[in-house]
């Protein structure tokens, strides 16, 4: 009783502080309205409240969605997420303000999306996401309806060349971890049935940005069982007529036309274990593709680009943490399905995998903030060193 009555008088009699955080522009690319995701550790008892917050730029106090991400035992703020949107040119640094405690209230108000929950859907803006999880994306309107019919979500392949989905996914569990209106994230987590009485858990994140039209969706595998050979998303294009112009990332800069629905074009990345990519491009009707073109590179991913009709643009970026060793797939057919797929070189305990898909208007300016380029490269936003270690965490590198 006394320890919580000292934790309680503790927590109501906070003082004013403020930590810098510092937004890094790394790859060169002038960014605009672009989302930056800060975390901010506290001592335990330091933060009461995360409305007791503001995010000042200068003078001047930006927007900011900020919330408490995990709480110390006494209820004070442990990690808190602050995401807000930064106009940063290239290669340029900016140091932001965070102000809490006392009376601090954050005068400014972060609008954007709007989070509607359903029965068996999730509505985030103009994206519509399904509780089941498969299909996952119901609906993408942005200037028309881009979501068809056809595998949809994430997939995994076992040892016997089977694919698993979260149709038989056991104690799928669906919450909305960030409401906006700046930054939404969905969480799905289960087990999915993989055969007899091997499951293997997993964690899946679709996440969604005010201030940019992209779905980033992010699984994690648990496969302790080493059966696991592939893990893959599926997302069904509902575009309009055919041709459909599709290009990668390639030195080459590799593009190409869909004319018929037979028609596909795969992408191969294949990562040895000395770091080496070699890749290769295929063309032709499903089942009769020919190559293309190939190539090596020691260190560049190319696994991004775009697919398009004549309004119509979506945008991809695969990627999965640390490039490890093994092949890369992404396959673009004319009928409108299209997949992400990894297959690790060496049987894994842990599987990831992140695809980006983004919608965009005709014609897409490549290199812009939108681009894949940027994604692949997002805004690096740490605080004050010393912020972690009075916290008891280690600070980022």
């Amino acid at each position: 009783m006394v320890a919580a009555a000292v934790a309680s008088a503790g927590l109501g009699a906070q003082t004013r502080g403020s930590i810098n955080v510092y937004v890094k522009e790394s790859a060169g690319i002038r960014r605009t309205a672009y989302p930056v995701n800060a975390r901010v550790p506290f001592p335990q008892g330091t933060l009461a409240d995360p409305a007791n917050t503001r995010l000042m730029n200068g003078e001047m106090e930006t927007s900011a969605q900020i919330a408490a991400e995990t709480k110390w035992r006494d209820g004070s703020t442990h990690w808190l997420a602050v995401d807000f949107n930064a106009n940063i040119g290239p290669m340029e640094s900016q140091t932001y303000r965070l102000e809490y405690g006392g009376e601090v209230k954050a005068a400014v108000g972060a609008r954007g999306l709007t989070v509607a929950e359903n029965a068996d859907s999730i509505d985030v803006g103009r994206v519509r996401f399904n509780k089941s999880g498969a299909p996952l994306l119901a609906s993408v309107k942005y200037r028309g309806e881009d979501i068809g019919r056809g595998a949809n979500g994430l997939t995994i392949t076992d040892g016997a060349g089977k694919e698993h989905d979260l149709t038989n996914a056991e104690e799928l569990k669906v919450e909305v971890v960030k409401r906006g209106p700046l930054y939404v994230v969905i969480r799905y987590s289960g087990a999915i049935v993989v055969g007899g009485s091997y499951r293997a858990p997993f964690a899946m994140t679709a996440e969604m940005p005010n201030s940019k039209s992209w779905v980033k969706m992010t699984a994690t595998v648990e496969d302790p069982g080493k059966q696991l050979k592939e893990i893959s998303f599926h997302t069904p294009l509902a575009l309009g007529a055919l041709p459909w112009v599709w290009d990668f990332g390639t030195d080459h800069w590799t593009y190409g036309a869909l004319r018929n629905p037979a028609d596909m074009v795969v992408l191969s990345e294949a990562v040895k274990t000395s770091g080496v990519h070699e890749w290769k491009v295929s063309t032709g009707s499903s089942g009769h593709e020919q190559t293309y073109e190939t190539g090596v590179d020691r260190s560049k991913v190319i696994r991004w680009g775009h697919l398009q009709d004549g309004k119509e643009v979506i945008a991809f970026v695969m990627e999965t943490q640390g490039s490890p060793a093994g092949m890369y797939h992404i396959t673009l057919a004319g009928d409108g399905q299209t997949a992400f797929c990894f297959a690790p070189a060496l049987p894994l305990a842990q599987h990831h995998l992140t695809v980006y898909e983004h919608y965009v208007a005709a014609p897409v300016q490549i290199g812009a903030a939108t681009s894949p380029s940027s994604i692949l490269n997002p805004l690096v936003a740490v605080c004050d060193r010393k912020q972690y270690i009075a916290a008891g965490v280690p600070a980022p590198r």
